[in-house]
């Protein structure tokens, strides 16, 4: 026995295999630990750019709805579940809260993951995101100090189109509620509160068949600026007594007559639209921001400049100016009450101004009706930004002088940014107040006074609403004039929706007055 059991403890057969098994439990332990670490890092790398999505995507629902704390957190926990999906963590309790500034959206809480080789020395889990930290990730809003003036022109769509029947008129309905409500927030985010360093100022430019300039009965002051016609008018008129067919909105709606009367009519006042500047000779838009006056006028509520003259320049009328029986007028620039058609008596064209609540008011009682005149829509945008018509847009309405756009102040910023936003349903289908004309004809004139209007410096931002819903032949038409219209493709905005259209109003407003919404940590 002694001799077998002293061979026993001599042998060292099989020492290597028993080493090697107590040797790879470190071995193994190493390797797990470092396949469990590297899912850590990964699974670190996905929470944490969640976290970051959601607390951004929360800030920005927070400043885009009035500062609703409810429907900020809603969207900061949507993104962030979308955003980690299923993973399978131990621990995954994260909550959003305001930060505390008040001004954004601040993540907090603790996620763990489970481990799988790490088991083996006790260790089950690691942690990704700790409950001992208050703020996890924090993302805020506001808006950068100015270091410009400023001063935005909105041209809007009032067109038939834009209400539920396609025709109007209306006041309210999916499209022009929409339209409304998006440029009312504008204004909340392009007229700042403090204006003692910098200012910022809103024109509203409302646009259908033609431009309204004054109250009905009250525009005789600013119609003889515009077009040198009289604010009232006295002659022989021939009257149509009989008729059929209407004014079609969006269309001509072919109306006719079919009897006359001619009588003398005393005292009949000038109707406050105007259309397009145009020339007979040459058959030619005036394309410029030329101040009006001798040669360049506007023309009047029917496309001429009667009893006057034909057009915007200076050639005289030599037949049916109403001054006898036999040559009576046929003008429709002058009727008793002096009352426009197609332009309701809210849409008249407002200057600049920072006054938020006559900007908001203006929107509001907007009503669409008429067709769609968009070159002079286009115009007056650039017009109520133009210092040359400072004889037309008084006091504080007046803008300021394109050589302080290339100026810049002692901060580096230019001294003044102007900005033209173009918003259209529609395709560009009137002019001089005369519907149903060649689209491609007016859509190149557009493009001709964007591309004057952007030498000048004036930055333009252009939105496209529903224009999918348009004739298949009109789309690229009008999406093409928006585009080459913008200042760049990336000013182009195509909204199909109600949404779409307010978020486009939203960034563009954020554009223009550097609202900032970042990650603080």
């Amino acid at each position: 026995m002694r001799k077998y059991v002293s061979r026993f403890l001599r042998n060292t057969s099989g020492n290597i295999s028993i080493m090697a098994t107590f040797a790879a439990i470190p071995v193994l332990a190493a390797t797990g630990a470092a396949v469990d670490w590297m899912r850590l890092n990964d699974d670190r790398t996905m929470v944490f750019a969640a976290l970051d999505g959601a607390v951004l995507a929360g800030t920005q629902a927070y400043f885009e709805n009035d500062m609703d704390k409810v429907k900020a957190i809603a969207e900061a926990r949507l993104f962030y579940d979308n955003a980690v999906g299923a993973n399978e963590f131990s621990v995954n309790d994260v909550t959003f809260k305001l930060n505390k500034n008040g001004n954004g959206i601040a993540a907090s809480g603790q996620v763990e993951v489970p481990t799988s080789f790490m088991k083996v020395v006790g260790i089950d889990k690691l942690v990704i995101l700790s409950s001992n930290i208050e703020e996890a990730a924090v993302a805020e809003a506001g808006v950068s100090k100015p270091s410009s003036d400023l001063e935005v022109s909105l041209m809007l769509d009032v067109t038939g189109s834009m209400c539920s029947d396609n025709t109007g008129p209306c006041t309210s309905g999916p499209k022009i509620s929409a339209l409304k409500s998006a440029a009312s927030e504008m204004v909340d985010t392009v007229v700042w509160d403090d204006q003692t360093t910098y200012t910022s100022k809103i024109a509203i430019v409302p646009f259908s068949t033609r431009v309204r300039v004054g109250p009905n009965g009250g525009g005789g002051s600013v119609m003889k600026k515009l077009t040198n016609l009289e604010p009232t008018w006295s002659g022989w008129y021939k009257m149509c007594t009989k008729g059929s067919g209407g004014g079609g909105s969006e269309t001509d709606g072919g109306w006719s007559c079919s009897a006359y009367v001619t009588q003398k009519y005393n005292n009949w006042k000038i109707m406050p639209c105007v259309t397009d500047r145009f020339y007979n000779s040459g058959w030619k838009f005036e394309l410029t921001d030329a101040a009006p006056n001798a040669g360049t006028w506007m023309n009047a509520h029917d496309g001429g400049r009667m009893p006057d003259g034909p057009d915007s320049s200076d050639t005289k009328a030599t037949s049916a100016t109403g001054k006898s029986k036999a040559d009576p007028a046929t003008f429709w620039n002058y009727e008793p009450s002096g009352s426009c058609a197609d332009v309701a008596p809210a849409n008249e064209v407002m200057p600049l101004t920072n006054d938020k609540a006559k900007l908001k008011s203006k929107i509001s009682g907007l009503e669409a009706y008429g067709s769609t005149g968009g070159v002079l829509g286009t115009a007056f945008s650039w017009y109520t930004l133009s210092p040359a018509w400072k004889n037309i847009w008084t006091g504080q309405s007046q803008p300021k002088d394109y050589e302080l756009l290339t100026q810049t102040n002692a901060n580096g910023k230019p001294k003044l940014r102007k900005v033209a936003i173009l918003m259209t349903d529609g395709s560009y289908n009137t002019f001089r107040g005369w519907k149903g004309q060649d689209i491609n004809t007016l859509s190149n004139n557009a493009k001709q006074m964007c591309a004057n209007m952007k030498a000048k410096g004036i930055e333009v931002y252009t939105i496209g609403f529903a224009l999918d819903e348009l004739p298949a032949s009109e789309i690229p038409v009008s999406k093409d004039m928006l585009l080459s219209c913008a200042t760049s493709a990336d000013h182009f905005y195509n909204s199909t929706s109600a949404d779409q259209l307010k978020q486009a109003f939203k960034d563009i407003g954020q554009n223009v007055t550097d609202v900032a919404i970042r990650i603080s940590r």
